[in-house]
């Protein structure tokens, strides 16, 4: 005798199922959510006008599809005006103060400071996570010994350079010697940079992906940093900016790109301009080269992309072949052409894609942000101590962040809170209505200076920073 399944248990069945497959979308979301790729993308010198999606003339496409897929960012600041205090503030989550051997300023090669091996990076964190971490490119945070390098500080891979700046071609700091590693050892590879930086990248993310394990990968271009090219050995397509000696040894500040790079802006007619142009080009173009990869593995939608530069450009100085939007000053100095730098947001599927984030936010925000995205644990009582603030609910909900950001660099001083920024204590703007820097407000809102100067002196003393 056959029995029929009752319609009304089949029904109920048939409900059931749907009410789980439904439960289960937010389920891998949350499982999705826990364990995403990240890729920051550090870029070297970079000013706030030089994307097309910041309204500069260098076409971008590629790095705009960053902004198009996710979140831009106007009022996006770094600790500090340089490339190595730069890099300690977004890999601890600190202000450079807060370094335990001094990462104040730009390393140079006679310099002994180094990250500390006490000192929590984003690296460390991440491994303790179980994710593959990587560094491609550009280290510049010293090291204590020869052996010294960036596996003491989380990473799994490390190659590219160890110091500031190279000869994009032959990968030498002038004649100071070779700098380029290639799985932490010193080798010599045919090639340009920012092309082989790419490579390695995109091989580390397919290695990655064959164990399926989850990758922090710090993507640290020298571009479009300034190269140092040794005066007897100059290649084609080198444009000097300047010629000198450091240590007795000749070098030659110089911008380089690939010959194709140069004949794409052959309309330029400032030289200096024109190789820098076609440098940023090329970094474009390997940028779109590691977002096209993601997308066609189907990593995109499990990769947080976040694109920063490491601080503004020179708009100024050596030709002012960098352009900062038209923002007061340049890297080096705190005024905003020197610490404002454009930065891009992507998380595909979780960012609603074509944003604007308008207020004050910060690469020390970098680290408690990720974390709390990727779902690791933020301890805050290693040292240094974390100045940064997890932006979820800015990216999510546009909720404002409420609190001062600080600057001290070469005994150049700046607080910004809210609206307001007080420079070297005598220079009151409002960013809201002045972001060029170009009315000094001081003397028609004396309160606002002085409160502005008492927070900088106790946030200067918790630094142990000595005003002069």
């Amino acid at each position: 005798m056959t029995t029929l399944f009752p319609m009304k248990y089949f029904i109920q069945c048939f409900c059931c199922l749907l009410v789980a497959m439904y439960s289960a979308v937010p389920l891998l979301k949350a499982q999705a959510k826990a364990e995403p790729n990240i890729l920051i993308i550090y870029v070297d010198d970079l000013g706030y006008g030089d994307l097309s999606c910041y309204g500069g003339d260098i076409p971008t496409p590629q790095i705009d599809r960053i902004a198009e897929q996710g979140i831009r960012f106007t009022e996006f600041y770094v600790s500090a005006p340089a490339c190595t205090p730069s890099r300690f503030s977004v890999l601890t989550g600190a202000y450079p103060q807060r370094s335990r051997h001094g990462l104040t300023n730009a390393l140079m090669p006679v310099d002994t400071n180094y990250l500390d091996d006490a000192e929590m990076t984003l690296a460390k964190y991440a491994k303790a996570y179980n994710y593959r971490t990587g560094i491609f490119g550009k280290w510049h945070l010293g090291f204590k010994n020869k052996s010294d390098s960036p596996e003491q500080h989380g990473f799994d891979k490390f190659s590219g350079l160890k110091g500031g700046c190279i000869d994009f071609f032959t990968h030498v700091y002038g004649q100071m010697g070779h700098d380029w590693f290639v799985n932490s050892v010193q080798t010599r590879e045919r090639g340009y940079s920012t092309e082989l930086i790419t490579n390695h990248t995109l091989s580390f993310i397919d290695d990655c992906r064959k164990v399926n394990q989850p990758f922090f990968t710090f993507l640290s271009y020298n571009a479009p940093h300034y190269g140092k090219t040794d005066p007897d050995s100059v290649v084609a397509h080198t444009v000097s900016l300047s010629e000198g000696e450091y240590h007795g040894y000749g070098i030659i500040n110089s911008l380089q790109a690939p010959p194709k790079y140069i004949e794409k802006f052959a309309e330029i007619e400032d030289p200096y301009r024109q190789a820098y142009a076609a440098m940023v080009s090329c970094l474009d173009d390997n940028i779109g080269r590691l977002l096209d990869h993601l997308e066609q593995s189907g990593m995109m939608e499990h990769t947080i992309i976040w694109f920063i530069s490491d601080n503004g450009g020179y708009s100024i100085r050596y030709f002012g072949h960098a352009d900062n939007g038209g923002l007061r000053g340049e890297k080096g100095t705190i005024y905003e052409g020197g610490i404002k730098v454009p930065s891009l947001l992507q998380w595909k599927g979780y960012l609603d894609a074509g944003q604007v984030r308008e207020g004050p936010v910060c690469n020390i925000d970098v680290l408690p942000t990720l974390l709390n995205l990727t779902g690791m644990r933020l301890n805050r009582n290693n040292t240094p101590k974390i100045d940064g603030v997890d932006l979820t609910n800015f990216l999510l909900e546009n909720e404002q962040i409420s609190r001062p950001l600080f600057w001290y660099y070469n005994q150049q001083m700046a607080i910004r809170d809210g609206k307001w920024k007080l420079v070297n204590g005598e220079e009151l703007f409002n960013m809201d209505q002045d972001p060029f820097e170009s009315k000094n407000l001081a003397s028609d809102h004396p309160k606002v200076k002085q409160r502005l100067s008492i927070k900088y002196e106790q946030m200067a003393e918790e630094l142990d920073i000595m005003l002069r």
